[in-house]
C-alpha cells in the first residue's frame, strides 16, 4: 500500500533529476503499462500516457522533467518535482499526487504580523 509516508520518501529520495533520461527505468513502463495505458515516447522526448485525457498536464511529460520511475507491487510511479503519477499495472486507472508547498519562514512571520491574525 502506498501511504503518505511512502510518498514523502519518494520526493525526498528523488529530489533531483538524473543527469540523463537514459538513467530512468523506462523499460518498466513498456514492460507493465503498454496494454493498460497505451504509453509512447514521441520524437521530442516526451512520455505520452494515453490513458490520461489529452487536456491534462500529465498526459504528455517531458522525459527530462522526470526524476524517477519506481515499481510497486500493483503500480508504477513516475516521480516529478512536485507531483507523482501513479499508474495501475492491471488496468487503466491512474491517480496523481500533487505535493503541497509548505509555508516559508517569511510567510509564517508575515501571517503572524498581519492585523487579521
Amino acid at each position: 500500500m502506498i501511504t503518505e509516508k511512502v510518498i514523502e520518501s519518494l520526493y525526498k529520495k528523488y529530489k533531483n533529476r538524473p543527469e540523463s533520461a537514459d538513467e530512468l527505468d523506462i523499460a518498466l513502463l513498456f514492460e507493465y503499462l503498454m496494454d493498460t495505458h497505451d504509453i509512447a515516447i514521441d520524437d521530442e522526448a516526451h512520455l505520452i500516457i494515453n490513458s490520461i485525457p489529452v487536456g491534462s498536464p500529465f498526459h504528455r511529460l517531458s522525459l527530462n522533467r522526470i526524476h524517477a520511475i519506481v515499481e510497486f507491487e500493483n503500480k508504477i510511479a513516475i516521480v516529478l518535482h512536485s507531483s507523482i503519477v501513479f499508474l495501475n499495472k492491471k488496468d487503466s486507472r491512474s491517480h496523481i499526487h500533487i505535493r503541497q508547498q509548505k509555508a516559508s519562514l517569511m510567510d509564517r512571520l508575515l501571517g503572524r504580523l498581519s492585523p487579521d491574525a
